[in-house]
């Protein structure tokens, strides 16, 4: 059972511990890598001996981040720090030996597992980078110019540019004191928000003209399978928030992605308008995340899977205010 801590409970920790490795999820993104790349700097900063595991999902685009911090592959840890992993489910396969070792975790996901021996979660966080940035100010460590580009990275993604319904205003002051402190988030913004490969293109076609609609037109989803993703050579990058793309739709209030994985299961990604409940979605498939935002594993063929996924949302919507939409 997690001990809860809070945030100087949590500096404490840290300032009394050494020789850190952070961990961070499969499927990496934003956060996890720009949350874990800004506590290992801060750690640094202050003394201490730190590092951010290898994850060999990390891509051409994340890597910036965690290049120069990466473990040596004899490195032996004294603290374990899990960071924005909701599910020890979520480790990459590299980072399976660490499973049931974690001293600490730092996550904002509403459906953490708590399977760390203490840890800070913080739902109303809009991403795990908040967090850390109130960490690194309770420890007293160094801001440099690559902490902040890791903060800016974390808050931005998670929050879709800050246009999702977890952005909230610290995350803007986060990012308004690291533009101040002169990152350059003209090219963050293009890299995550703007550029597309051809790859990507090729999988948005797929996604729209595999789209289908409930009778009443408030939920969608589509399914990429794996011929569809390996034939347009996509890597996590250009899989990297499809599901979104499914909610700039009229009418839509839940929209479903299934996406398969090479050993058949598929990676489901439910994104949800306000007050439908993506996480009650999920969680009747074994899954979690975030209000808006949430995943679940489902196996049997694509399109069972996104029959029963259909269902589930339908009733979801069913049983929602919709007088209370954001749309």
């Amino acid at each position: 059972m997690m001990e809860p801590y809070d945030l100087a409970q949590v500096c404490a920790f840290l300032a009394a511990r050494d020789r850190f490795l952070l961990l961070t999820h499969r499927r990496c993104d934003g956060d996890t890598l720009g949350s874990a790349a800004a506590l290992c700097r801060g750690l640094r900063s202050i003394g201490k001996t730190a590092y951010v595991a290898r994850n060999e999902d990390v891509t051409p685009r994340l890597d910036f981040l965690c290049r120069e911090l990466r473990a040596p592959a004899d490195y032996a840890p004294e603290t374990v720090v899990a960071v924005d992993i909701a599910d020890e489910g979520l480790l990459p396969a590299s980072l399976e030996r660490f499973r049931g070792r974690s001293d600490l975790l730092l996550d904002h996901h509403p459906s953490n597992k708590g399977y760390a021996r203490c840890g800070l979660v913080r739902p109303a966080a809009c991403a795990t980078g908040e967090i850390v940035w109130e960490v690194l100010g309770g420890l007293g460590a160094g801001f440099d110019l690559p902490t902040w580009s890791a903060l800016y990275t974390a808050v931005a993604t998670d929050t879709g540019c800050f246009k999702f319904s977890n952005t909230t205003p610290l995350g803007h002051r986060i990012a308004g004191e690291a533009i101040a402190n002169g990152i350059n988030f003209l090219k963050i913004n293009r890299e995550f928000f703007e550029k597309k490969s051809h790859a990507r293109l090729e999988i948005e076609r797929a996604l729209y003209n595999s789209l289908c609609f409930s009778d009443d037109g408030l939920v969608c989803g589509a399914v990429l399978t794996r011929a569809v993703i390996d034939g347009a050579r996509a890597n996590y990058d250009d899989l990297d928030n499809i599901s979104t793309l499914t909610m700039a739709l009229e009418r839509v209030m839940a929209g479903i992605v299934l996406t398969e994985n090479a050993d058949g299961s598929f990676k489901a990604s439910v994104r949800t308008h306000r007050p439908v409940d993506a996480t009650a979605i999920c969680a009747r498939f074994g899954g979690g995340g975030h209000p808006r935002a949430s995943g679940c594993t489902m196996h049997g063929s694509g399109r069972e899977a996104l029959a029963q996924l259909l269902r589930a949302a339908g009733e979801q919507v069913a049983a929602s205010d919709l007088t209370q939409a954001d749309v």
